[in-house]
């Protein structure tokens, strides 16, 4: 991080920047309806780009790229502040000059920042002491001055299947990049709509809209690391415990558990089945090149094709996908898909003649299932009678495709197939380490409206039950204190607060406690704002 970038955030810490939110944007209008328009279209009685951003707002590209401004000019400790749908823009004009233009460091209050990685070898990527770039934003990145406006990666390019887009997170903005459009269409994520919500006015988000993960739960952070996240996409779930006292997590791409007594050995689940992807009859081995062949019984199988063997090999092999199920078969245009106990693999052909390969999305499907009881021990499943040699495949021989395939470890991750019985016990900490978050439903309320107040408790990544936090509120007239229901299976508890009759811009901090079993105290406060438009 440069000096600017340091000093930048020296002087915005993210409790400050949440705190002129809640004071500085009281002028603000409701937001409007969001719509699936990539495009961003302005509303009626928009807000105009104050002037003293205006050359700062062109040179980053203008209405283009950084959308247009959603609030008024607003000024905070001297310094002043302007939101756009995808950043803040700041001006100090005690900084030095150069330094006294930049965009706030929102990416920072997303929480998804990851470790770095080693630089890797190839002059596409963009390597600075963290992730790398995705080849793909160079241009862009380089195009609004790199690490000076945008500041320094915090994420690896990964695919939100929810949205049909790459994305990549860095300090100030967002980029993205949707499927089956041109390399070079890259877009910014509504970084300031999604930080500013309903206190500013929203144009339409459409495909730039900030979806934020799930945390990965603490005890599968090693594993989702070492899988490689673009391997096994977002968590879409919390931790959560199966009824047989299992704890289980729900990623894009398939589903990871552990039990309680043994945490060290994560495996992931088998949900193909239960997806409805029965088993078919196995197959003899195939004569052409192009294809490795998974033997199951008296030389029957599968035929795996070798880039999918390959993209396997790189995320921890046929101990985390499981045994084939299917031979590859086509499910739509330009898409085939094979099946294994625990995910399914696509081969996507590109208008180019390449080849994506990438896990399917299931475990969008398996988070509507209901929650079941997991075994500790899997058979493999039970096969249909084998069918007759082919005489020929199915489809088209692959012979040596280019392929484009999201990078993943070379080492082997320490997960525990759910073939294999847990005989080691592990000793593990008693302490652990708690997380308390607190949260209101508002920023602001007027004084004829309630208040819901949230808290979440968890211990290693896992929700916390049956704990009864305190709750004070902090009044002009003095304190008041709630004693909160006890939290649920999911680690959580709310409380309704009655109107407070205050002036407009008072601000209204709270407290909330939580005692542990061994009676050590946790405390978190935050704060809301009484506002009520004239």
């Amino acid at each position: 991080m440069t000096a600017p970038d340091a000093q930048m955030q020296k002087d915005l810490p993210r409790n400050v920047l949440i705190i002129l939110i809640l004071t500085a944007l009281v002028l603000l209008a409701t937001a409007c309806e969001e719509s699936g328009d990539l495009s961003y279209s302005l509303l009626p009685e928009q807000h105009d780009v104050d002037p003293v951003f205006r050359d700062f707002y062109e040179l980053l590209g203008g209405l283009d790229t950084l959308g247009p401004p959603i609030s008024p000019l607003f000024i905070y400790n001297n310094v002043k502040y302007q939101y756009t749908i995808a950043a803040l823009l700041v001006y100090d004009a005690y900084q030095p000059d150069g330094q006294r233009f930049q965009l706030a460091a929102l990416g920072l209050d997303l929480g998804i920042a990851e470790p770095p990685v080693q630089q890797p070898e190839g002059e596409n990527s963009r390597y600075i002491n963290g992730p790398v770039i995705y080849s793909g934003f160079v241009p862009f990145y380089e195009r609004l001055s790199g690490i000076r406006y945008v500041g320094k990666p915090l994420s690896e390019v990964l695919y939100n299947a929810a949205k049909r887009r790459y994305e990549q997170h860095f300090e100030n903005l967002g980029f993205f990049w949707m499927e089956d459009t041109p390399v070079d269409e890259v877009y910014l994520l509504a970084y300031g709509a999604w930080k500013c919500d309903s206190s500013c006015r929203r144009p339409q988000l459409g495909s730039a809209e900030v979806v934020l993960p799930y945390r990965v739960a603490k005890p599968f952070a090693e594993s989702v690391e070492r899988l490689n996240p673009s391997f096994t996409g977002f968590a879409i779930s919390e931790a959560y415990q199966t009824p047989d006292g299992f704890t289980e997590q729900v990623y894009e791409n398939l589903v990871l558990a552990f039990n309680a007594q043994y945490p060290a050995q994560i495996f992931p689940r088998a949900i193909t089945t239960r997806l409805g992807y029965q088993p078919e009859p196995l197959r003899p081995r195939r004569v052409e090149d192009g294809y490795h062949f998974y033997e199951i019984q008296d030389n029957l199988g599968y035929n795996i094709p070798l880039h999918f063997w390959e993209y396997l090999s790189n995320h921890g092999g046929v101990e985390v996908s499981g045994a084939p199920i299917s031979e590859l078969s086509q499910v739509k245009n330009n898409l085939n898909r094979q099946c294994f106990v625990n995910l399914c693999l696509d081969e996507e052909r590109l208008n180019d003649s390449k080849i994506r390969v990438r896990p399917a999305p299931l475990g969008y499907s398996y988070r509507l299932l209901p929650v079941v009881e997991v075994r500790v021990t899997q058979e493999l499943p039970e096969y249909p009678a084998p069918t007759q040699p082919e005489v020929q495949p199915q489809t088209e021989p692959v012979q040596a495709p280019s392929t484009v395939a999201e990078e993943g470890p070379a080492q082997e991750p320490t997960l525990s197939p759910e073939v294999a019985p847990l005989q080691e016990v592990f000793s593990t900490s008693q302490s652990g380490e708690m997380s308390v978050q607190v949260w209101e439903s508002l920023p602001m309320v007027n004084p004829n409206q309630n208040q819901e107040i949230g808290v979440s408790v968890f211990m290693d990544g896992i929700p916390v039950r049956d704990l009864e936090p305190d709750l004070v509120v902090l009044l002009p007239e003095g304190n008041r204190t709630y004693y909160m229901f006890p939290t649920g299976a999911d680690g959580q508890s709310r409380q309704i607060l009655e109107p407070i009759n205050a002036p407009n811009g008072t601000l209204i901090p709270y407290e909330v406690c939580i005692y542990s079993k061994n009676m050590e105290k946790f405390c978190v406060r935050d704060s809301f704002l009484i506002w009520q438009n004239p």
